[in-house]
């Protein structure tokens, strides 16, 4: 599967009173992330409204290895699980610039109307994230 990949520098106000990234932020980084990868589909949120479905976070794990400073540098790399007719797994890990696994994720994104009813993935979505590279 594609590695879907994305970089951020880690701001002063996402830390905690310990000095490290606050556990909460990295929730944050992974919908960051996912609007890179988005973007490096070629698609956008904007298509989401035109094809009248939207995703929705319905699963989130992270499980922590290693803390996150001020100022550093962490890639996002992610690829799909499991691709089902309204749902995507996307698993993550999040390291440091030289390697350091900082944290690992799982997300599970379900596909709704506009009235909140499960309906199948958008094709070029579903596309995108099987593809091979």
């Amino acid at each position: 599967m594609k590695i879907w990949k994305s970089s951020l520098r880690v701001r002063s106000y996402e830390l905690d009173s310990f000095g490290h990234v606050n556990n909460g932020t990295f929730a944050k980084y992974l919908e960051k992330a996912r609007g890179d990868y988005l973007r490096e589909a070629g698609m956008h949120f904007d298509d989401f409204h035109r094809w009248g479905k939207f995703p929705v976070i319905a699963h989130v794990s992270i499980d922590y290895k290693a803390p996150a400073f001020f100022d550093e540098i962490l890639h996002i790399l992610a690829k799909a699980g499991r691709v089902g007719t309204s749902s995507i797994t996307l698993k993550y890990r999040i390291e440091k610039d030289d390697g350091t696994l900082c944290a690992e994720a799982e997300t599970v994104m379900v596909f709704v109307d506009p009235r909140g009813e499960p309906v199948p993935m958008p094709e070029p979505l579903r596309t995108a994230f099987s593809a091979k590279k």
